[in-house]
């Protein structure tokens, strides 16, 4: 079987390309793929891993006394804790039992400090009675501006 030269040569050509992508594009493409995946990784995976490990350590972490809030929007104190339950007491006299993973979080007493704040650093001195933050100024107005211009 012949071929002609004519047929051999279209088909070689047809056949035959040479890369056009260079080394440099390829590399800035992996670069810009690994980025993106980094930046997905530091921006949605971690941070909800985080939470469900927290999650799970405070509930690992239950004890007696505990006040805790269910998933269903139920406070209650912690009265037993089993491997799988937990019993609440919710009102006096009232106790639930619930599956350990429907509680959502403890609930933590605020600090006093915290709340209260400091009056030495709002300027206040705590020996000194001065005026209320809710009595109104000489010029009509509340808080702690001391007149000047609005």
């Amino acid at each position: 079987m012949s071929f002609s030269p004519i047929v051999v040569t279209s088909f070689v050509a047809a056949t035959s390309k040479k890369p056009t992508t260079s080394s440099g594009s390829s590399f800035a493409t992996i670069v810009f793929l690994g980025v993106i995946f980094l930046l997905v990784y530091l921006m949605f995976i971690r941070p909800r891993s985080m939470a469900a490990r927290r999650q799970r350590d405070t509930l690992m972490d239950l004890t007696p006394g505990d006040e805790v809030l269910t998933g269903a929007g139920i406070y209650g104190k912690v009265l037993d804790v089993e491997a799988d339950r937990v019993t609440l007491e919710t009102a006096p006299g009232t106790r639930l039992t619930v599956v350990r993973s429907t509680i959502a979080r403890k609930i933590v007493a605020p600090d006093l400090h915290d709340v209260i704040p400091d009056l030495e650093s709002a300027g206040h001195d705590a020996d000194e009675p001065g005026e209320s933050d809710d009595e109104p100024n000489a010029d009509g107005s509340h808080g702690a501006d001391q007149g000047g211009s609005r």
